[in-house]
Protein backbone atom coordinates (compact mmCIF):
# COMPACT_ATOMS: atom_id res chain seq x y z
CA UNK A 1 0.00 0.00 0.00
CA UNK A 2 2.75 2.48 0.88
CA UNK A 3 4.39 1.66 -2.73
CA UNK A 4 1.28 2.18 -4.24
CA UNK A 5 0.76 5.88 -2.36
CA UNK A 6 4.70 6.65 -3.13
CA UNK A 7 3.83 6.17 -6.80
CA UNK A 8 0.89 7.98 -6.98
CA UNK A 9 2.55 11.02 -4.95
CA UNK A 10 5.45 10.95 -8.39
CA UNK A 11 3.43 10.74 -10.60
CA UNK A 12 1.08 13.54 -9.25
CA UNK A 13 4.00 15.35 -8.76
CA UNK A 14 5.09 14.48 -12.31
CA UNK A 15 2.26 16.20 -13.87
CA UNK A 16 2.13 19.31 -11.62
CA UNK A 17 5.63 19.91 -12.83
CA UNK A 18 4.49 18.76 -16.53
CA UNK A 19 1.77 21.40 -16.26
CA UNK A 20 3.64 24.37 -14.87
CA UNK A 21 7.22 23.74 -17.14
CA UNK A 22 6.35 25.95 -20.31
CA UNK A 23 3.71 27.86 -19.61
CA UNK A 24 0.80 29.48 -17.06
CA UNK A 25 -2.32 26.45 -16.62
CA UNK A 26 -5.57 27.69 -15.05
CA UNK A 27 -6.68 26.21 -11.82
CA UNK A 28 -9.76 24.82 -13.56
CA UNK A 29 -7.53 22.99 -15.97
CA UNK A 30 -5.59 21.59 -13.12
CA UNK A 31 -8.49 20.40 -10.79
CA UNK A 32 -10.25 18.47 -13.99
CA UNK A 33 -6.90 17.03 -14.99
CA UNK A 34 -6.09 15.58 -10.98
CA UNK A 35 -9.55 14.29 -10.65
CA UNK A 36 -9.25 12.67 -13.99
CA UNK A 37 -6.02 11.26 -13.23
CA UNK A 38 -7.84 10.19 -10.14
CA UNK A 39 -10.79 8.99 -11.52
CA UNK A 40 -8.06 7.05 -14.33
CA UNK A 41 -5.84 5.33 -11.37
CA UNK A 42 -8.87 4.04 -9.05
CA UNK A 43 -9.83 2.50 -11.93
CA UNK A 44 -7.12 1.09 -13.01
CA UNK A 45 -6.08 -0.21 -9.58
CA UNK A 46 -9.66 -2.26 -9.25
CA UNK A 47 -9.10 -4.06 -12.54
CA UNK A 48 -5.52 -5.14 -11.32
CA UNK A 49 -6.44 -6.35 -8.16
CA UNK A 50 -10.17 -7.84 -9.96
CA UNK A 51 -7.64 -9.00 -12.69
CA UNK A 52 -5.25 -10.79 -10.49
CA UNK A 53 -7.51 -11.95 -7.23
CA UNK A 54 -11.11 -12.15 -8.58
CA UNK A 55 -10.33 -16.49 -9.73
CA UNK A 56 -9.17 -16.56 -5.69
CA UNK A 57 -11.78 -15.01 -4.71
CA UNK A 58 -14.64 -17.25 -6.19
CA UNK A 59 -12.36 -20.28 -5.45
CA UNK A 60 -12.72 -19.30 -1.91
CA UNK A 61 -16.18 -19.09 -1.89
CA UNK A 62 -17.26 -22.19 -3.31
CA UNK A 63 -14.89 -23.89 -1.49
CA UNK A 64 -16.67 -22.34 1.38
CA UNK A 65 -20.12 -23.55 -0.15
CA UNK A 66 -18.73 -27.17 -0.38
CA UNK A 67 -17.83 -26.98 3.20
CA UNK A 68 -21.60 -25.83 3.89
CA UNK A 69 -22.80 -28.37 2.29
CA UNK A 70 -21.07 -30.90 3.75
CA UNK A 71 -21.81 -30.10 7.07
CA UNK A 72 -25.81 -30.41 5.94
CA UNK A 73 -25.10 -33.89 4.95
CA UNK A 74 -23.25 -35.09 7.88
CA UNK A 75 -26.11 -33.07 10.17
CA UNK A 76 -28.91 -34.89 8.20
CA UNK A 77 -26.60 -38.31 7.48
CA UNK A 78 -29.17 -40.55 9.21
CA UNK A 79 -32.47 -38.76 8.01
CA UNK A 80 -32.95 -40.45 4.33
CA UNK A 81 -35.59 -37.86 3.05
CA UNK A 82 -33.62 -34.96 4.18
CA UNK A 83 -30.42 -36.18 2.42
CA UNK A 84 -31.71 -37.04 -0.75
CA UNK A 85 -33.31 -33.24 -0.76
CA UNK A 86 -29.83 -32.36 -0.22
CA UNK A 87 -28.39 -33.92 -3.13
CA UNK A 88 -31.30 -32.18 -5.33
CA UNK A 89 -30.54 -29.00 -4.15
CA UNK A 90 -26.96 -28.90 -4.18
CA UNK A 91 -27.40 -30.76 -8.13
CA UNK A 92 -29.32 -27.76 -8.95
CA UNK A 93 -26.30 -25.37 -7.73
CA UNK A 94 -23.87 -27.18 -9.27
CA UNK A 95 -22.82 -29.38 -7.09
CA UNK A 96 -22.75 -33.45 -7.54
CA UNK A 97 -22.62 -35.71 -4.72
CA UNK A 98 -21.78 -39.40 -4.16
CA UNK A 99 -22.16 -40.80 -0.99
CA UNK A 100 -20.80 -44.29 -0.58
CA UNK A 101 -20.19 -47.35 2.06
CA UNK A 102 -16.72 -48.55 3.26
CA UNK A 103 -16.31 -50.76 0.31
CA UNK A 104 -16.70 -48.00 -2.49
CA UNK A 105 -20.31 -48.94 -3.19
CA UNK A 106 -22.84 -46.32 -3.65
CA UNK A 107 -24.91 -45.62 -1.79
CA UNK A 108 -26.86 -42.00 -2.76
CA UNK A 109 -25.92 -39.82 -6.24
CA UNK A 110 -27.74 -37.95 -8.28
CA UNK A 111 -26.21 -36.99 -11.93
CA UNK A 112 -27.42 -36.18 -14.84
CA UNK A 113 -24.62 -35.80 -17.01
CA UNK A 114 -22.29 -37.62 -18.81
CA UNK A 115 -20.79 -38.13 -15.13
CA UNK A 116 -20.81 -41.92 -14.14
CA UNK A 117 -23.31 -42.82 -11.51
CA UNK A 118 -20.30 -45.87 -10.98
CA UNK A 119 -18.05 -45.81 -8.95
CA UNK A 120 -14.41 -44.79 -10.78
CA UNK A 121 -10.62 -44.20 -11.17
CA UNK A 122 -11.47 -40.50 -9.90
CA UNK A 123 -13.24 -41.51 -7.14
CA UNK A 124 -10.34 -43.61 -5.99
CA UNK A 125 -7.79 -40.77 -6.63
CA UNK A 126 -10.12 -38.54 -4.47
CA UNK A 127 -10.28 -40.73 -1.78
CA UNK A 128 -6.63 -41.27 -1.81
CA UNK A 129 -6.75 -37.74 -0.69
CA UNK A 130 -8.21 -38.01 2.44
CA UNK A 131 -5.46 -39.90 4.17
CA UNK A 132 -6.02 -39.68 7.77
CA UNK A 133 -8.26 -36.34 7.78
CA UNK A 134 -12.43 -36.00 8.23
CA UNK A 135 -12.36 -34.15 4.92
CA UNK A 136 -9.96 -32.40 2.66
CA UNK A 137 -10.13 -30.18 -0.13
CA UNK A 138 -9.05 -31.59 -3.82
CA UNK A 139 -8.42 -29.40 -6.62
CA UNK A 140 -7.48 -31.19 -10.13
CA UNK A 141 -6.60 -29.04 -12.90
CA UNK A 142 -8.20 -29.48 -16.21
CA UNK A 143 -9.52 -32.89 -15.43
CA UNK A 144 -11.07 -33.98 -18.91
CA UNK A 145 -13.09 -36.97 -17.79
CA UNK A 146 -15.72 -35.79 -15.50
CA UNK A 147 -15.62 -32.12 -15.94
CA UNK A 148 -15.22 -31.52 -12.51
CA UNK A 149 -11.88 -30.30 -10.71
CA UNK A 150 -12.75 -29.07 -7.76
CA UNK A 151 -13.74 -32.07 -4.89
CA UNK A 152 -14.28 -31.98 -1.16
CA UNK A 153 -13.89 -35.67 -0.25
CA UNK A 154 -15.20 -36.56 3.62
CA UNK A 155 -15.94 -39.07 5.89
CA UNK A 156 -18.93 -39.76 7.67
CA UNK A 157 -18.87 -42.65 10.20
CA UNK A 158 -17.56 -45.63 8.17
CA UNK A 159 -19.31 -44.24 4.61
CA UNK A 160 -17.77 -41.51 2.57
CA UNK A 161 -19.00 -38.45 0.85
CA UNK A 162 -17.67 -36.60 -2.45
CA UNK A 163 -18.12 -33.64 -3.51
CA UNK A 164 -17.96 -32.46 -6.90
CA UNK A 165 -17.84 -28.87 -8.94
CA UNK A 166 -16.45 -27.06 -11.94
CA UNK A 167 -14.00 -24.28 -12.01
CA UNK A 168 -14.12 -23.83 -15.26
CA UNK A 169 -17.75 -22.74 -14.44
CA UNK A 170 -15.91 -20.20 -12.20
CA UNK A 171 -13.61 -18.93 -14.61
CA UNK A 172 -16.58 -17.63 -16.75
CA UNK A 173 -18.33 -16.26 -13.61
CA UNK A 174 -14.94 -14.14 -12.92
CA UNK A 175 -14.69 -13.43 -16.74
CA UNK A 176 -18.17 -11.75 -16.63
CA UNK A 177 -17.34 -9.95 -13.30
CA UNK A 178 -14.63 -8.16 -14.63
CA UNK A 179 -16.53 -6.95 -18.45
CA UNK A 180 -19.03 -6.01 -16.13
CA UNK A 181 -16.86 -4.00 -13.67
CA UNK A 182 -14.96 -2.52 -17.04
CA UNK A 183 -18.27 -1.42 -18.05
CA UNK A 184 -19.20 0.23 -14.65
CA UNK A 185 -15.84 1.52 -14.74
CA UNK A 186 -16.76 3.50 -17.89
CA UNK A 187 -19.52 4.97 -17.34
CA UNK A 188 -18.47 5.92 -13.83
CA UNK A 189 -15.22 7.78 -15.47
CA UNK A 190 -17.82 9.58 -18.09
CA UNK A 191 -19.56 10.75 -14.94
CA UNK A 192 -17.15 11.88 -13.00
CA UNK A 193 -15.05 13.35 -15.85
CA UNK A 194 -18.62 15.44 -16.38
CA UNK A 195 -18.67 16.44 -12.63
CA UNK A 196 -14.92 17.26 -12.35
CA UNK A 197 -15.45 19.89 -15.37
CA UNK A 198 -18.76 21.78 -13.56
CA UNK A 199 -17.06 21.15 -9.88
CA UNK A 200 -13.61 22.87 -11.57
CA UNK A 201 -15.48 25.48 -13.92
CA UNK A 202 -17.29 26.59 -10.46
CA UNK A 203 -14.53 26.42 -8.70
CA UNK A 204 -12.31 28.31 -11.00
CA UNK A 205 -15.14 30.62 -11.51
CA UNK A 206 -15.24 31.88 -7.45
CA UNK A 207 -10.93 32.29 -7.54
CA UNK A 208 -11.41 34.35 -10.77
CA UNK A 209 -13.85 36.47 -8.86
CA UNK A 210 -11.44 36.72 -6.01
CA UNK A 211 -8.68 37.36 -8.01
CA UNK A 212 -10.16 40.36 -9.87
CA UNK A 213 -11.89 42.24 -6.15
CA UNK A 214 -8.18 41.44 -4.98
CA UNK A 215 -6.82 43.23 -7.87
CA UNK A 216 -8.91 46.16 -7.37
CA UNK A 217 -8.18 46.06 -3.75
CA UNK A 218 -4.49 46.77 -4.62
CA UNK A 219 -5.19 49.44 -6.59
CA UNK A 220 -7.25 51.11 -4.11
CA UNK A 221 -10.40 50.36 -5.72
CA UNK A 222 -13.48 49.38 -3.16
CA UNK A 223 -16.28 49.24 -5.09
CA UNK A 224 -16.09 45.86 -6.52
CA UNK A 225 -17.80 43.06 -4.11
CA UNK A 226 -17.77 39.38 -4.05
CA UNK A 227 -21.79 37.40 -4.32
CA UNK A 228 -22.16 34.90 -1.58
CA UNK A 229 -24.48 32.29 -2.51
CA UNK A 230 -22.77 29.69 -0.35
CA UNK A 231 -23.61 28.69 3.50
CA UNK A 232 -19.67 26.85 3.96
CA UNK A 233 -16.24 27.53 4.04
CA UNK A 234 -16.15 29.42 0.72
CA UNK A 235 -18.93 31.93 1.95
CA UNK A 236 -16.83 32.72 4.67
CA UNK A 237 -14.02 33.47 2.90
CA UNK A 238 -16.05 35.90 0.09
CA UNK A 239 -17.26 37.52 3.43
CA UNK A 240 -13.68 38.28 4.84
CA UNK A 241 -12.59 39.24 1.66
CA UNK A 242 -15.37 41.69 1.25
CA UNK A 243 -15.20 42.72 4.93
CA UNK A 244 -11.63 43.44 4.46
CA UNK A 245 -11.82 45.59 1.09
CA UNK A 246 -14.82 47.24 3.46
CA UNK A 247 -12.34 47.98 6.46
CA UNK A 248 -9.20 49.25 3.72
CA UNK A 249 -11.61 51.90 2.07
CA UNK A 250 -12.78 53.07 5.47
CA UNK A 251 -9.47 53.08 6.89
CA UNK A 252 -7.87 54.52 4.04
CA UNK A 253 -10.46 57.19 3.77
CA UNK A 254 -9.67 57.96 7.46
CA UNK A 255 -5.65 58.18 6.41
CA UNK A 256 -6.76 60.31 3.75
CA UNK A 257 -8.64 63.07 5.97
CA UNK A 258 -5.41 62.68 8.32
CA UNK A 259 -2.91 63.26 5.89
CA UNK A 260 -5.29 66.35 4.32
CA UNK A 261 -5.34 67.78 8.04
CA UNK A 262 -1.33 67.02 8.68
CA UNK A 263 -0.50 68.50 5.55
CA UNK A 264 -2.79 71.74 6.28
CA UNK A 265 -1.40 72.11 9.47
CA UNK A 266 2.01 71.49 8.17
CA UNK A 267 1.63 73.82 5.55
CA UNK A 268 0.23 76.72 7.83
CA UNK A 269 2.73 75.98 10.39
CA UNK A 270 5.46 76.00 7.43
CA UNK A 271 4.33 79.75 6.55
CA UNK A 272 4.21 80.88 10.72
CA UNK A 273 7.92 79.59 10.44
CA UNK A 274 8.95 81.57 7.43
CA UNK A 275 6.97 84.12 8.72
CA UNK A 276 8.87 84.45 11.96
CA UNK A 277 12.38 83.63 10.09
CA UNK A 278 11.28 86.69 7.94
CA UNK A 279 10.37 88.88 10.93
CA UNK A 280 14.06 87.72 12.98
CA UNK A 281 15.88 88.48 10.16
CA UNK A 282 14.31 91.92 9.44
CA UNK A 283 14.39 92.91 13.13
CA UNK A 284 17.96 91.68 12.95
CA UNK A 285 18.80 93.97 10.09
CA UNK A 286 17.31 96.87 11.67
CA UNK A 287 18.84 96.30 14.86
CA UNK A 288 22.44 96.25 12.90
CA UNK A 289 22.87 99.57 12.21
CA UNK A 290 21.53 101.44 15.36
CA UNK A 291 24.06 98.89 17.25
CA UNK A 292 26.51 100.04 15.59
CA UNK A 293 26.15 103.43 15.23
CA UNK A 294 25.63 103.49 19.39
CA UNK A 295 28.86 101.41 19.96
CA UNK A 296 31.23 103.82 17.41
CA UNK A 297 29.73 107.13 19.28
CA UNK A 298 30.25 105.65 22.68
CA UNK A 299 34.00 104.95 21.72
CA UNK A 300 34.54 108.87 20.43
CA UNK A 301 32.47 109.71 23.70
CA UNK A 302 35.13 107.63 25.88
CA UNK A 303 37.80 110.44 25.13
CA UNK A 304 35.25 113.42 26.20
CA UNK A 305 33.63 111.61 29.33
CA UNK A 306 35.58 112.43 32.70
CA UNK A 307 35.01 110.55 35.64
CA UNK A 308 35.72 107.26 36.35
CA UNK A 309 31.83 105.74 36.70
CA UNK A 310 30.67 107.35 33.68
CA UNK A 311 33.63 106.29 31.92
CA UNK A 312 32.26 102.47 33.03
CA UNK A 313 28.93 103.21 31.99
CA UNK A 314 30.33 103.84 28.60
CA UNK A 315 32.30 100.80 28.69
CA UNK A 316 29.44 98.50 29.62
CA UNK A 317 27.33 100.47 26.81
CA UNK A 318 30.47 99.34 24.16
CA UNK A 319 30.29 95.71 25.80
CA UNK A 320 26.51 95.23 25.27
CA UNK A 321 26.26 96.78 21.84
CA UNK A 322 29.09 94.57 20.77
CA UNK A 323 27.27 91.67 22.43
CA UNK A 324 24.10 92.24 20.80
CA UNK A 325 25.86 93.06 17.37
CA UNK A 326 27.11 89.37 17.60
CA UNK A 327 23.85 88.20 18.48
CA UNK A 328 22.23 89.94 15.49
CA UNK A 329 24.78 88.49 13.31
CA UNK A 330 24.29 85.06 14.26
CA UNK A 331 20.64 85.86 13.53
CA UNK A 332 21.27 86.75 10.26
CA UNK A 333 23.64 84.01 9.49
CA UNK A 334 20.64 81.54 10.82
CA UNK A 335 18.03 82.67 8.78
CA UNK A 336 20.34 82.76 5.55
CA UNK A 337 20.80 78.95 6.30
CA UNK A 338 17.49 78.00 7.43
CA UNK A 339 16.00 79.65 3.95
CA UNK A 340 19.01 77.95 1.79
CA UNK A 341 20.08 81.74 0.66
CA UNK A 342 23.39 80.95 1.49
CA UNK A 343 26.22 80.30 -1.12
CA UNK A 344 28.56 77.75 -1.06
CA UNK A 345 31.76 77.86 -2.15
CA UNK A 346 32.88 74.01 -2.05
CA UNK A 347 36.25 72.65 -2.85
CA UNK A 348 38.65 69.54 -1.69
CA UNK A 349 39.05 70.31 1.68
CA UNK A 350 41.03 68.47 4.77
CA UNK A 351 39.34 68.32 7.75
CA UNK A 352 42.11 67.32 10.30
CA UNK A 353 44.15 70.72 9.31
CA UNK A 354 41.06 72.99 9.70
CA UNK A 355 40.91 71.42 13.29
CA UNK A 356 44.52 72.13 14.26
CA UNK A 357 44.27 75.80 13.04
CA UNK A 358 41.29 75.98 15.33
CA UNK A 359 43.30 74.43 18.16
CA UNK A 360 45.71 76.95 17.78
CA UNK A 361 43.56 80.08 17.72
CA UNK A 362 41.98 79.10 20.75
CA UNK A 363 45.86 77.39 22.62
CA UNK A 364 45.53 80.51 24.79
CA UNK A 365 42.06 79.69 26.14
CA UNK A 366 43.23 75.76 26.53
CA UNK A 367 45.81 77.02 28.45
CA UNK A 368 44.44 79.15 30.88
CA UNK A 369 42.33 76.46 31.63
CA UNK A 370 44.89 74.23 31.99
CA UNK A 371 43.22 71.73 29.48
CA UNK A 372 44.88 68.71 28.50
CA UNK A 373 43.88 67.92 24.79
CA UNK A 374 44.37 64.88 22.73
CA UNK A 375 44.18 64.15 19.38
CA UNK A 376 43.45 61.10 16.95
CA UNK A 377 42.87 62.10 13.30
CA UNK A 378 41.92 60.17 10.26
CA UNK A 379 44.47 59.19 7.67
CA UNK A 380 41.91 60.85 4.59
CA UNK A 381 40.16 63.36 5.89
CA UNK A 382 39.57 65.72 2.45
CA UNK A 383 35.79 66.16 1.78
CA UNK A 384 34.35 68.41 -1.21
CA UNK A 385 32.78 71.24 1.62
CA UNK A 386 32.59 75.21 2.17
CA UNK A 387 35.79 75.52 4.20
CA UNK A 388 34.25 78.81 6.15
CA UNK A 389 31.03 77.02 7.28
CA UNK A 390 33.19 74.08 8.06
CA UNK A 391 35.37 76.02 10.38
CA UNK A 392 32.13 77.38 12.00
CA UNK A 393 31.11 74.11 12.58
CA UNK A 394 34.68 73.23 14.28
CA UNK A 395 35.39 76.20 15.96
CA UNK A 396 31.34 76.44 17.70
CA UNK A 397 32.36 72.36 18.80
CA UNK A 398 35.10 72.98 20.34
CA UNK A 399 34.60 76.48 21.88
CA UNK A 400 31.78 74.73 23.31
CA UNK A 401 33.99 71.72 25.10
CA UNK A 402 36.55 74.53 26.42
CA UNK A 403 33.76 76.23 27.64
CA UNK A 404 32.09 73.36 29.62
CA UNK A 405 35.30 71.24 30.37
CA UNK A 406 35.53 70.78 34.00
CA UNK A 407 36.44 67.67 36.36
CA UNK A 408 39.36 65.96 34.71
CA UNK A 409 39.86 69.07 32.51
CA UNK A 410 40.42 66.97 29.14
CA UNK A 411 39.47 67.17 25.73
CA UNK A 412 39.93 64.22 23.46
CA UNK A 413 39.64 65.45 19.69
CA UNK A 414 38.91 62.44 16.79
CA UNK A 415 38.34 62.42 13.19
CA UNK A 416 37.39 58.63 11.43
CA UNK A 417 35.58 57.19 8.56
CA UNK A 418 32.30 55.01 9.36
CA UNK A 419 30.37 53.85 6.23
CA UNK A 420 29.95 56.93 3.49
CA UNK A 421 30.42 59.67 6.48
CA UNK A 422 33.53 61.69 7.81
CA UNK A 423 33.24 61.70 11.61
CA UNK A 424 34.36 65.01 13.90
CA UNK A 425 34.04 63.53 17.02
CA UNK A 426 34.54 66.06 20.42
CA UNK A 427 35.04 64.83 23.94
CA UNK A 428 35.33 67.54 26.94
CA UNK A 429 35.02 65.94 30.76
CA UNK A 430 32.60 67.46 33.24
CA UNK A 431 28.58 67.54 33.38
CA UNK A 432 26.32 65.49 32.02
CA UNK A 433 23.49 67.00 29.65
CA UNK A 434 19.99 65.69 31.18
CA UNK A 435 18.37 63.00 28.78
CA UNK A 436 15.47 65.10 28.05
CA UNK A 437 17.42 67.96 27.44
CA UNK A 438 19.93 66.29 24.43
CA UNK A 439 17.20 66.10 22.08
CA UNK A 440 16.72 69.85 22.09
CA UNK A 441 20.20 70.52 22.26
CA UNK A 442 20.95 71.82 18.46
CA UNK A 443 17.42 73.53 18.34
CA UNK A 444 17.25 77.20 17.93
CA UNK A 445 16.83 79.94 20.47
CA UNK A 446 17.43 76.53 23.13
CA UNK A 447 18.61 76.72 26.70
CA UNK A 448 18.82 73.89 28.51
CA UNK A 449 17.29 73.75 32.24
CA UNK A 450 20.39 72.93 33.78
CA UNK A 451 22.27 76.38 32.61
CA UNK A 452 24.71 74.90 30.51
CA UNK A 453 23.79 77.83 28.05
CA UNK A 454 23.61 80.62 30.57
CA UNK A 455 26.59 82.82 29.04
CA UNK A 456 25.51 82.24 25.58
CA UNK A 457 22.62 83.05 23.41
CA UNK A 458 21.45 79.32 22.19
CA UNK A 459 22.36 79.70 18.77
CA UNK A 460 26.31 77.98 17.81
CA UNK A 461 24.80 74.23 17.80
CA UNK A 462 21.54 75.57 15.93
CA UNK A 463 23.97 76.97 13.37
CA UNK A 464 25.90 73.86 13.58
CA UNK A 465 23.53 71.92 12.64
CA UNK A 466 21.75 74.06 9.88
CA UNK A 467 25.66 73.77 8.15
CA UNK A 468 25.40 69.65 8.68
CA UNK A 469 21.82 69.59 6.96
CA UNK A 470 23.39 71.40 4.06
CA UNK A 471 25.68 68.55 3.64
CA UNK A 472 23.09 65.99 4.45
CA UNK A 473 25.09 65.02 7.91
CA UNK A 474 24.12 64.18 11.15
CA UNK A 475 24.26 65.63 14.49
CA UNK A 476 24.53 63.93 18.29
CA UNK A 477 25.54 64.38 21.62
CA UNK A 478 26.48 61.37 23.34
CA UNK A 479 26.84 61.26 27.83
CA UNK A 480 29.71 59.47 28.80
CA UNK A 481 30.85 57.97 32.31
CA UNK A 482 32.80 61.49 33.06
CA UNK A 483 31.54 63.87 30.37
CA UNK A 484 29.77 64.64 26.91
CA UNK A 485 30.81 63.77 23.96
CA UNK A 486 29.50 65.77 20.44
CA UNK A 487 29.80 64.00 17.42
CA UNK A 488 29.38 65.51 13.83
CA UNK A 489 29.00 63.03 10.44
CA UNK A 490 30.11 64.58 7.42
CA UNK A 491 29.00 62.96 4.29
CA UNK A 492 31.89 62.20 1.98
Amino acid sequence: MTKIKNTLKRILERVTYLLNKNKRVSIRTKIFVFVGLFVILNIMINLIIVKFSINDIYLTLEKRELKKEYKLIKENYGNEDNLINILYEANNNGIKIKVLDSNYNILYTIFNDKMSTRFTELDLMILNRLGNNESEIVTLKNYEKSGYDLHLVGKINDNYVILSTSIESLKKDARTTVIILIITSLFTFAILTVLSYFISRLFSEKINEIKEVTEDISNLKFSKKIEINSNDELGDLFDNVNKMSQKLQDSIKALENANLKLKNDLIEKEKQEKLRRQLIANISHEFKTPLTIISGYSQLMMDEVKGKENKENLEMIISESERLSGLVYEFLELSKLESGNVKLNNTRVDINELIKKELKKLSVRIQDKNISVKESYAKDAIIIIDEKQVTRVIENILTNAIKFCKNEMEIKIRTYVKEDYLVYEVYNSGSNIAEKEIENIFNSYYKDKSGRNKDGTGLGLTIVRAIVDLYNGKCEVVNTKKGVKFIIYLKK
